[in-house]
């Protein structure tokens, strides 16, 4: 593999800063790699590529002038979930309904990451809707895993983890409700960050305009989804985020004046809290394997000095009825009509049928989901029940956060298991519940590589922390990468 394709973001931008390596290498080197795996993975789906060499040959000739200091991601390429707004690219979130939309304007942290000096080459897969941790759809088929093709790479930006993971990009962005940037990290052996809530604009993100961001998405109605960055090498995040935060003008919730603290240089002052095989109603044990590293993890803290105590493991047993009242709280519109578009005679047993035959135009996930949602519909679920679980959400927040403190992280599975192969996960539909919890209690969690198993697929473990505190899951992830290794290229 070339060496530049080993190389982090910065690593990248320091060298063409020092005039050791023009943008136009580097954009090179990262397409030639994405020629080379995208016909097995299936990642990229839009390529960017004739804009990309144009924009890197003017980076290339200003270089060759310029002697003033030069945006801190000059000449690193990038990628972009397809379900971010991304000028003369579609933005179909996977649904046959969307199929020609083609986008005029840039989402916000695509924009930043443009201005910032990045190389925007194309963008990558998507489940349908972005509801599933299987990245498959109808308008673009199925993404496999770079470690093994025959299991996935998670969702819902698994089309990001896939490339990343495979060495074919070094930073992209992707988004997170249950797990979309955490479980494709971990699938994929990379890393990557679901910020605090409303750190990052989330103007551009399908299937909203940028009005529907200013007038819709308010208040109660303000979607649980966070956007956040994604990358190779665990030092790319903490850049990243300083570039995409703050608001933009469009959305309303966006913090103003947040800023990152700095990452710890003393691990002996940090609290670390372990839950090493935690219990979550519905979902799987976690394996063994997965158990180890967060121990692992335990024991160099320990080492390093740190306070180190253990949860209890059933802390997080309801999390998954908690995660759906969260969603609730917040829904606009019934999934099924997102999932029908303008489509009048919509009928999900129709639709079930006709993909049983190889004609459906849906995935099947999102039809049983449509059909849990018409049911639950006409049932009688009280506001009451409602309530009590959005309390009962409260106090596991508040219970953890009291735990944390304002020093403290926690290490825990991101998944029960490592990637599993295609069509598995329909078997244990709620094991995404190890991530998607952290969202909607509202704290920042980060997916960080511990290696390759006996069989070559990656290890990984999730650090928290509570909200504002980034910096602690961010510096979390570098001294683990330092310590572990981190990404570990796909061989060959």
């Amino acid at each position: 593999m070339n060496e530049l394709l080993k190389l982090s973001a910065l690593e990248i931008a320091a060298k063409v800063a020092a005039k050791e390596v023009t943008p136009t290498e580097v954009l090179e080197a990262h397409i030639a790699r994405i020629e080379e795996v995208n016909p097995q993975l299936n990642a990229m789906v839009e390529k960017d590529f004739v804009r990309a060499r144009k924009l890197a040959a003017e980076q290339t000739e200003i270089l060759s002038k310029n002697h003033s200091p030069l945006p801190p991601l000059f000449g690193v390429p990038f990628t972009v979930k397809e379900m971010f707004a991304y000028q003369g690219m579609k933005r179909t979130g996977g649904s046959v309904h969307h199929k020609n939309d083609v986008m005029d304007w840039d989402a916000t942290i695509v924009a930043r990451l443009k201005h910032a000096g990045a190389i925007p080459m194309g963008s990558t897969n998507v489940p349908e809707l972005g509801f599933w941790f299987e990245t498959y759809n109808k308008v673009y088929g199925l993404t496999n895993n770079p470690y093994s093709l025959e299991r996935t790479p998670g969702g819902s930006s698994g089309g990001e983890g896939a490339l990343i993971g495979a060495g074919a990009s070094p930073i992209g962005v992707g988004s997170d409700i249950g797990g979309s940037i955490r479980m494709p990290a971990t699938f994929c052996g990379i890393f990557g960050h679901k910020p605090s809530q409303y750190l990052l604009p989330f103007t551009g993100h399908f299937p909203y305009s940028k009005e529907e961001v200013k007038t819709i998405l308010v208040g109660d109605k303000y979607p649980y989804t966070t956007l956040g960055p994604m990358s190779r090498k665990a030092g790319d995040l903490y850049k990243m985020m300083e570039i995409m935060m703050g608001p933009d003008g469009y959305d309303q919730t966006t913090l103003a004046g947040a800023k990152l603290k700095e990452r710890p240089k003393d691990w002996s002052k940090v609290k670390v809290v372990l839950c090493a095989d935690p219990v979550f109603h519905t979902a799987r044990q976690t394996d063994y394997e997965l158990v180890q590293v967060v121990k692992n993890c335990g024991k160099l803290f320990e080492e390093l000095g740190a306070e180190v105590i253990e949860l209890d493991p059933r802390f997080f047993v309801r999390s998954t009825e908690l995660w759906f009242a969260a969603l609730k709280k917040t829904k606009n519109k019934n999934f099924f009509e997102v999932l029908k578009g303008k489509e009048e005679k919509f009928s999900v047993g129709k639709e079930l049928f006709k993909l049983a035959f190889g004609k459906g135009r849906y995935i099947f996930p999102n039809l049983i989901v449509s059909l849990a949602e018409i049911l639950e519909g006409s049932s009688k679920d009280s506001p009451k029940k409602l309530a009590e679980e959005l309390q009962a959400l409260q106090k596991m927040h508040d219970d953890l956060s009291k735990i944390l403190g304002p020093n403290g992280i926690l290490i825990l599975p991101p998944h029960p298991r490592v990637a599993p192969k295609h069509r598995e996960p329909l078997w244990s539909p709620f094991d995404f519940i190890f991530t998607g919890i952290f969202t909607t209690l509202g704290m920042p969690a980060t997916s960080i590589p511990m290696g390759l198993n006996e069989e070559g697929i990656p290890l990984g473990v999730q650090v928290v922390a509570n909200s504002m505190n980034d910096h602690l899951t961010l510096g979390c992830a570098e001294l683990l990468e330092q310590t572990f290794g981190g990404w570990v290229p796909p061989k060959e």
